[in-house]
Formats: C-alpha cells, sequence, structure tokens
C-alpha cells in the first residue's frame, strides 16, 4: 500500500504526515521535479520515503500518473499549494479519495475566490488585472493605500502593499518578468488590486469531518514582518480572541468557504477583523504552513495532519482527540535580516534553548543568510517552537526571543 506524496511544503507538515503514514506501515512515494529544493530544509520531506521519483513535469497530470501506475496507489496527496490541483486530478483519474477540483480551482486563484464571495460579507473592493494590461494600469486613478498580489502565487511571493502610483509601477513591472517561481510554478499573467484592509491577522484552521463537513479547529494570530512585504514572522494559537467574536469570525469563514464550493481535505482561511467586522484576505484548501497544525494539537488535541490522511484513505489513522497538553503555542520564524554577519546556527539555537517555553525547532544552515532583507515565506532561515500552561508565559518568551536576537544584530 503506497501513498503517493507530490512535491512538499517547506515547513513540515508533509514531513509529519510521512511519519505519521510510516508508523501505520503505508510504504511512501515521493514524486519531484526538484530535489535540490528540499536539499535545505530544516524538514527534509525526502528522509522519510522509501522510494523518490524525479520526473520532469511534476505540474503535468499524465507524467505523473505514467510515473507511479506501477505502483499499488491508496492515496495521491500534496501539501504544496501549486500541486494541490494537479494531485486530486490524479487521485481522481485512479479512483481514489480527493477534495472537490472546482473548489480547489476557485481557492487557488484569489480572482475566482472574490468574485464568489463577493455577495457575502467581509469583502473588500478588488480588480483583476489579465497580463495584456499590467503595463498600461491607471495607476493615478487608483485609491491608496492598497495592495497588488498574482492572482495565484502563495507564500506572500510578490505580495506588495503601495501608497503611491509609483509602487504600483514598480511592483507591476517586477511581475511581468516573474515567469517562473522558485518551485518551477509558471504563474498566471494577471495580478489582483485589492483594498488594503486595515486590522490584526488572523488565520482559521478547518478540517473537513465526514459526516459534518468543515468543523473549525481554532483560530491562529499571525505576525507579519513590516510593509511593504507580507512575510508571516510568528502564530500564536489560540488567538487571544473574546469566545463571541472567535465564533463570529468562524461563521463567517464557513460561509466564505462554502461559497467557493471547497469541499474535502482542510482549510486555512485568512482574514483581518476591525471595527468593522471579519475581512476576507484569502482562502488556502490545503493545512496550515508555519507549523500552524503542531500548534493546533497541542492546544486542543486536534490532529489535523492525522485527519487529513484520513480523508484521502478512507482509513482511520486519525484517534479520537487527545487531551490538550498546553493552554498556549507559538512559532517564531527567524528573519535573516534579524541576525548580524558574526551570529552562528549554534548561537541562535542557544537563544532559542534559553527559552522556558521552547519546545523544539531548527535552523536552517544551508540557507543560512544572516543581513539579507526577508521578502517572502521562502527566506526565513530558521524557527521555534514554544508552548506552556500560561499564555502570558508564551508571549514573554516571543518578547525574550526577538529582543536575544535583536540583541546579537548589535540593535
Amino acid at each position: 500500500m503506497a501513498i503517493v506524496f507530490l512535491e512538499a511544503n517547506n515547513t513540515g507538515t508533509a514531513s509529519d504526515a510521512m511519519l505519521l503514514a510510516a508508523e501505520h506501515g503505508y510504504d511512501l512515494v515521493f514524486v519531484t521535479m526538484q530535489q535540490e529544493f528540499y536539499q535545505a530544509l530544516p524538514d527534509n520531506p525526502m528522509k522519510h520515503c522509501s522510494k523518490i521519483i524525479t520526473i520532469g513535469d511534476s505540474y503535468n497530470v499524465a507524467e505523473v500518473l505514467a510515473a507511479i501506475r506501477h505502483l499499488d496507489v491508496e492515496a495521491v496527496i500534496s501539501f504544496d499549494d501549486y500541486h494541490l490541483v494537479t494531485a486530486s486530478l490524479c487521485a481522481q483519474v485512479l479512483g481514489l479519495p480527493h477534495a472537490d477540483v472546482p473548489g480547489l480551482v476557485a481557492a487557488r486563484y484569489k480572482d475566482l475566490t472574490r468574485e464568489l464571495t463577493s455577495h457575502l460579507g467581509g469583502g473588500t473592493w478588488f480588480r483583476t488585472v489579465p497580463e495584456d494590461e499590467i503595463g498600461t494600469i491607471d495607476a493615478e486613478s487608483l485609491t491608496y493605500p492598497l495592495v497588488v498580489k498574482p492572482v495565484d502565487e502563495s507564500g506572500s511571493v510578490l505580495v506588495r502593499l503601495c501608497h503611491t502610483p509609483a509602487d504600483v509601477r514598480a511592483v507591476t513591472d517586477l511581475y511581468r518578468s516573474h515567469v517562473v517561481n522558485t518551485r518551477g510554478y509558471r504563474p498566471r499573467r494577471a495580478v489582483l488590486l485589492e483594498r488594503f484592509i486595515e486590522g490584526d491577522e488572523y488565520s482559521c484552521e478547518l478540517y473537513w469531518d465526514a459526516e459534518q463537513g468543515w468543523r473549525v479547529a481554532g483560530l491562529t494570530q499571525k505576525y507579519l514582518g513590516g510593509p511593504p512585504h507580507f512575510v508571516e514572522r510568528g502564530h500564536v494559537f489560540p488567538a487571544p480572541m473574546p469566545a463571541a467574536l472567535a465564533e463570529r469570525v468562524g461563521q463567517q469563514v464557513l460561509r466564505w468557504v462554502e461559497a467557493i464550493g471547497l469541499r474535502g481535505g482542510a482549510a486555512h482561511v485568512e482574514c483581518r477583523v476591525n471595527d468593522d467586522g471579519v475581512h476576507l484576505i484569502e482562502v488556502n484548501p490545503r493545512l496550515p504552513g508555519g507549523h500552524i497544525t503542531q500548534l493546533v494539537q497541542w492546544c486542543t488535541g486536534i490532529d489535523m495532519v492525522a485527519g487529513f490522511l484520513d480523508f484521502h484513505l478512507q482509513a482511520k489513522i486519525a484517534h479520537s482527540a487527545s487531551e490538550p497538553r498546553f493552554a498556549a503555542a507559538a512559532s517564531r520564524f527567524i528573519m535573516p535580516e534579524e541576525v548580524s554577519a558574526d551570529v552562528t546556527p549554534d548561537g541562535v539555537r542557544a537563544a532559542f534553548a534559553r527559552l522556558p517555553s521552547y519546545q523544539r525547532g531548527r535552523v536552517q544552515p544551508g540557507a543560512w543568510s544572516p543581513g539579507r532583507g526577508a521578502r517572502t515565506n521562502y527566506d526565513r532561515i530558521g524557527y521555534a517552537l514554544l508552548a506552556g500552561s500560561e499564555p502570558a508565559r508564551v508571549r514573554s518568551d516571543l518578547d525574550a526571543l526577538a529582543h536575544d536576537l535583536g540583541a546579537a544584530a548589535g540593535r
């Protein structure tokens, strides 16, 4: 019995799933077109697989199917944004469980998400600009501030907050040369203009229950890097939010997900909350990255990774929810600009070890580049996971880590 993993994300969720599947006796097959991408990751999924198949184009359904046709395949799964549709199409051809493809497409393409949810609350002004119009945007006529983003990128790639027409021209000129990304993906040649939404940012973590449909595992508070980029620096779970507001956010998120027709698997829905209500940023039709699944499990007992495998295997890897271990948990990513050239990976590890709530973490020597500014989530060079019985202690440790990194960098 083999589970085919089609590529992987860069923050360890695929590795967590592989280890769990191996414990239950499944053969793990990894299909990729870029082995070198994973070599430098702190959590390299290829280390856990019994078989690695390298192909020329992992976005090509026919090529993937040809590569795995000789296997006894139980599931085709991807934890990578760019390969979600391809994996589901392969599973569909093989008669295996998969998330509904139309819903995946509607979530993957942010312009479609905006169109399908525009009749619901929490939207914002938006405009889709096709490729042949990108160079002729009348930037002077726009209302600022606004956000420019590709319609189908991920990881904050080329997402920019713009305050002036010059900002818009700069990012759209950059995007016109962005033909292939770091994952070998060729994005659709269109961008989305959106009115910038002020407020605190959160994500709502959803998992699919075979009998009840979508269920809310909880809300995560997100910490972003400074503008004009939106690089995620960390997460706190559960989000410090009044129960009534959390319920309101969860209900609004469920309406958005139902509106785009997404069914099955998991969803990670990003939103902002302010005095005017709950506002949609985007729907990601997958498990959350950034080690949020670990934070959820520590604080609720819900194993979202096991549930995701259950959905694709129609088996019971997941047990009933275990007792929560901690009251609060957090992930904190290390950005290259936070450490100076004379700081070593061992120095960052020592800063981790000084934190009372520290649970685990890694530094990524292969991507060690102190001093360079982070523009996307792929630029992060390490992470620490914290958890404890007192939310205030976890937050205090987050502040202490930021202080230690700043002191090491001479700030």
